[in-house]
């Protein structure tokens, strides 16, 4: 009720503008977050009802997110993964994911979903929820983060044969991030001091949003992750070059610095539960 009232109150008192534009796109965005919340709670009372099931659902304090999230890349034959930029998940569950397919020689399809880069209307609604966490946004917060987390499945993907990576550029941005294997699944927000919510593998929910993701990722563009061009290549900066930027859809200007942006983070893999 407080955000409804504080949008009304902002149409009412304040004129066009850029201001405007911006409480606009952040009490939204709040908004949308409360209602997917509001919805997962009244789907679960209404529909399904109090059952065993609700053993299921572990609420996951911050400090433990990080444990939960290092399992579920553990012996999996698949792992679905589906947020805003990537930095975590390239920087650990999708390296243990190879490691595990190399050590086992058991195949493993990796599927990952991401907003598309270059959509100036998901550009423009991250840029203000970063700017609302008190996070430097930059121009375009998304273009270099999902370009990297793009190129890392890449190269994983053209020099291991048990590691079968598929990348999805969506139309939408999700509210929330999800990490899922056949360990369970973890739904986690971008401000890392709230806490979580993990479903077991044999918990509704866990497949309600297997098929949130899949449904995403049908409607989504699909990469070509250049497997020729990035063969025989390591997880450093030098992978990353203007041309293959481009080839990714990277606008025309400012790839060279975009280039040491980019290879930066693919070497460095910072993320935020260090």
């Amino acid at each position: 009720m407080l955000c409804v009232a504080a949008i009304y109150i902002e149409h009412q008192f304040l004129g066009d503008g850029a201001v405007k534009d911006v409480v606009d796109s952040v009490l939204t965005n709040l908004l949308s977050s409360i209602l997917v919340v509001l919805g997962f709670y009244t789907l679960y009372t209404f529909f399904i009802g109090p059952n065993e099931g609700l053993k299921e659902v572990v609420p996951t304090r911050p400090r433990d997110i990080q444990e939960v999230m290092e399992h579920l890349p553990e012996s999996t034959r698949s792992y679905l993964f589906w947020g805003r930029s990537g930095s975590y998940f390239r920087s650990a569950p999708l390296v243990k994911l190879d490691e595990f397919s190399r050590r086992t020689k058991i195949m493993t399809d990796v599927d990952v979903v991401m907003p598309d880069p270059t959509d100036a209307r998901l550009i423009r609604s991250y840029h203000d929820i970063k700017a609302s966490l008190g996070e430097d946004a930059g121009e375009n917060p998304l273009l270099a983060n999902v370009l990297a987390t793009t190129i890392c499945c890449a190269v994983l993907s053209a020099n291991n044969k048990y590691l079968r990576v598929r990348v999805f550029y969506s139309k939408f941005l999700p509210a929330f991030r999800v990490d899922m294997s056949e360990q369970g699944s973890i739904l986690t927000q971008d401000d890392r001091s709230k806490g979580a919510l993990f479903f077991k593998p044999t918990s509704e929910f866990h497949e309600m949003l297997r098929t949130s993701i899949l449904n995403e990722a049908s409607v989504s563009r699909e990469l070509d992750l250049l497997e020729e061009a990035f063969r025989g290549q390591k997880l450093n900066a030098k992978v990353c070059t203007p041309d293959i930027l481009v080839k990714l859809g990277a606008p025309a200007s400012g790839l060279s610095a975009l280039a040491q942006e980019v290879g930066n983070l693919i070497e460095t893999r910072q993320h935020r539960y260090k």
